[in-house]
């Protein structure tokens, strides 16, 4: 890699490193003392929506903004419900057991285990709700796969996507533990590859709020109602999901191999 591409790496990781950090500042100094001042579900509006995605966002944008973003590449393909549910399958079938299997291995090692809880999800649940299947979903592929993603262009289509998977990934393991950066690491993988393609970004934020729905609230609504219930379900989406992946992906990659072979 040479020192210019290196260059524009180090630029957008530090750019996404001064968007974190105005988040976590936040919440460590400012939101504290407006315990008491503002109800709780207006302080968690500004400190997960407000000031990352006001303050933090554009002190992002005003460190990467003079890196050329490429036209990317010239075929686009249109995605319609019958792709969204394929790159869903894959998306889930690479994603969960990688989630599983690290947190298993963190529980094993006694590791603590972070992130959203039963309780956080229900006992804030209309918050939850528009910040996981709406607000996170579009504003998070806005920096992530609009911003970062297409800034990243001088790497190729391939390093593109596999170093804005990294930068997706490592916010997450802060906030939310190493499962969560495993998990959400192959999910930038889909959605990058998705986006590259289709060159638009409502189909990954299709795909990020319908993986917020499988991976986050299904299970938790199936631990609630038993936990035997949450086992079936894990190893059932364990049983289903990674077969199917398997044969779609190499059901494509035949498909690219005939394509070349015919051109």
């Amino acid at each position: 890699m040479d020192r210019n591409k290196i260059f524009v790496v180090l630029r957008i990781t530090a750019a996404l490193a001064v968007w974190f950090a105005v988040f976590k500042l936040y919440g460590y100094f400012i939101d504290p003392h407006l315990e008491g001042v503002l109800p709780v579900t207006v302080r968690m509006i500004i400190s997960s929506m407000v000031v990352p995605y006001t303050v933090g966002l554009g002190l992002f944008y005003i460190m990467v903004r003079t890196i050329p973003a490429p036209q990317g590449i010239e075929t686009r393909q249109k995605l319609g419900a019958g792709s969204i549910v394929r790159f869903f399958v894959i998306q889930t079938g690479l994603s969960f057991p990688c989630m599983v299997a690290v947190t298993v291995i963190s529980k094993i090692l006694g590791l603590e285990i972070t992130g959203m809880t039963v309780s956080d999800l229900f006992g804030n649940l209309w918050f939850y709700l528009v910040l996981l299947l709406v607000f996170n979903p579009v504003f998070e592929e806005l920096l992530f796969r609009k911003l970062v993603l297409g800034r990243l262009g001088c790497l190729g289509e391939k390093g593109a996507v596999i170093c804005s998977a990294v930068l997706f990934a490592l916010p997450h393991v802060v906030s939310q533990g190493v499962a969560q950066m495993f998990y959400t690491f192959m999910l930038g993988l889909v959605w990058g590859y998705v986006t590259l393609r289709s060159g638009r970004l409502w189909p990954v934020v299709v795909l990020h709020s319908l993986s917020n729905v499988y991976c986050a609230y299904l299970p938790m609504i199936a631990s609630q109602i038993h936990p035997a219930l949450s086992v079936v379900y894990t190893m059932g989406t364990m049983a289903v999901m990674l077969p199917l992946t398997i044969v779609m992906l190499t059901g494509m990659k035949q498909k690219k191999r005939d394509l070349f072979i015919n051109n």
